[in-house]
């Protein structure tokens, strides 16, 4: 095992189970070190800032060759300041960034002035994934995210080399607990799912966002053109920049998205530029919506989400845990059959109460529930239907609840409610009689999921010990009839 300081390239792939003895830290367990204290690649600090000190030793070059007989001006040389000392931090920080693994946790140590001593225990680790922004993809090295079943769910290890970023993720598969396969004996990813160009395109033309832009270019054209000011009709040159921003985000940060299915769960892999994996543990998975806007309708395209237990990453994209941004429609809910664990069309919906008009004029008539022994299914949505599917063995509670309108009209809503970080499902607008009978159902049914003698009818209905399923079924199927 070599050590970070010894002056060997950061990409070194050899990592020996061994027992040195060490004076970091207090209460180690040294006796079961996988991997001894390493640091991160030494392009780390370019990597996170790299755009920002190239654009300031730019900025900084231009000025001095510009200047070079009256010399640098003063903004030039408090920009060049300004590199040095952001060099200087980033690899201050770099140096005082290690981590280290055992046969029970990670250890990571970070800090420059105030240090901070993080522990993960590698039986709570979720998932393993391998991200690479644009500048680390030219630079080689990528980021390890680490999700784990905590409050503070999200690990990063930012940068690694790209060789050792990928033996890191398969030394902590191979450790956790919950797994006892090694990365020899694991199959390769098999793809689900893989969203066309055609598929993606149309998905993103025909969106409010983009009609939007188009509309406002169109417009703003028009009044320029014939000499009158777009600030005197409400024009902003900023809200149209950012629809822009956000066309573009979209068009490069759902290009080439492919859904595998691998030995930890469902993995999301995507991206032009900036490459981004995200891997679901089908053992955590709460609920799967699909929704089907209505302007994509007409083309048969519908989107798949998904929630887990403990919460998804909050950023951009991934925030809603998309697992399909666009795709025919069979297709989503062939996938969502295959998430769940269940035919989703066998489960009938059926209508809210007769009084419901009153309370919803026009959305009444698409609102609707339905439970078997496995799920329980909710529709809402006119124009762009909502379909979210509950695994009867994940509710956690129940719960009826009435408005001081509903109490009026007799109606009351049926409640399940979620873990934290995971989506409910709601059964609005009952006669009060159905949803206190909807309860009561819905209480028999989840203590009968959870018996621990009870044979499994779903690949989800396990214990709460976060097995993963062992065996996941294709199943082919449609959208739950309508009420």
């Amino acid at each position: 095992m070599t050590d970070p300081s010894s002056g060997e390239g950061p990409g070194a792939s050899a990592f020996e189970v061994h027992n040195p003895p060490t004076s970091e830290g207090i209460g180690d367990n040294d006796h079961d070190v996988v991997l001894d204290f390493r640091r991160l690649s030494p392009l780390t600090p370019i990597a996170k800032s790299g755009i920002w000190l190239a654009a300031a030793a730019f900025a900084v070059g231009r000025d001095v060759i510009n200047q070079r007989e009256t010399g640098v001006s003063g903004a030039a040389g408090i920009a060049g300041v300004i590199v040095v000392l952001g060099l200087l931090t980033g690899f201050a920080s770099w140096w005082r960034t290690r981590f280290r693994i055992t046969g029970s946790e990670l250890r990571i140590d970070t800090g420059l002035l105030s240090r901070r001593s993080r522990r993960v225990r590698l039986d709570r680790i979720v998932s393993v994934d391998i991200n690479q922004p644009f500048i680390a993809r030219l630079l080689s090295v990528a980021e390890l995210r680490i999700e784990t079943a905590t409050t503070d769910s999200e690990v990063h290890l930012s940068y690694l080399s790209l060789v050792e970023a990928e033996e890191i993720r398969r030394l902590l598969v191979r450790h956790r607990a919950a797994e006892t396969a090694t990365a020899a004996d694991q199959p390769a990813a098999a793809i689900l799912a893989r969203v066309t160009l055609p598929w993606h395109l149309t998905a993103l033309l025909a969106s409010g966002e983009t009609i939007s832009l188009l509309f406002l270019g169109a417009a703003a054209l028009v009044l320029a053109s014939l000499g009158y000011s777009l600030s005197a009709f409400g024009f902003s040159l900023a809200g149209i920049l950012g629809l822009g921003v956000s066309f573009l985000r979209k068009l490069v940060g759902r290009w080439n998205w492919v859904v595998s299915q691998t030995p930890a769960g469902v993995q999301v892999h995507h991206g032009m530029f900036n490459l981004s994996t995200q891997t679901f543990t089908l053992s955590r998975l709460q609920s799967v919506r699909v929704k089907e806007p209505f302007l994509w309708r007409p083309w048969g395209l519908a989107s798949l989400e998904l929630s887990v237990a403990g919460g998804l990453r909050k950023e951009g994209e991934e925030t809603s845990g998309l697992v399909l941004p666009a795709a025919p429609a069979p297709l989503v809910w062939a996938l969502a059959a295959q998430l769940i664990g269940a035919d989703i069309a066998r489960v009938q919906l059926s209508g809210p109460g007769k009084r419901a008009w009153m309370v919803s004029p026009i959305a009444w008539r698409w609102l609707g529930f339905g439970m078997d022994e496995t799920l329980m299914v909710s529709r809402s949505g006119w124009l762009s239907p909502i379909t979210t599917v509950v695994p009867v063995a994940r509710a956690q509670s129940l719960r009826v609840t009435r408005g001081p309108v509903q109490a009026l009209l007799g109606l009351s809503t049926f409640r399940v409610d979620a873990p934290r970080g995971a989506t409910g499902i709601t059964a609005p607008e009952r006669d009060g009689d159905d949803a206190r009978a909807l309860l009561e159902r819905a209480a028999e049914l989840a203590h009968a999921a959870r018996l621990p003698n009870r044979a499994p009818q779903s690949p989800l209905e396990t214990s709460n010990t976060g097995l993963p399923p062992e065996q996941e079924a294709w199943t082919s199927t449609s959208a739950p009839s309508s009420p």
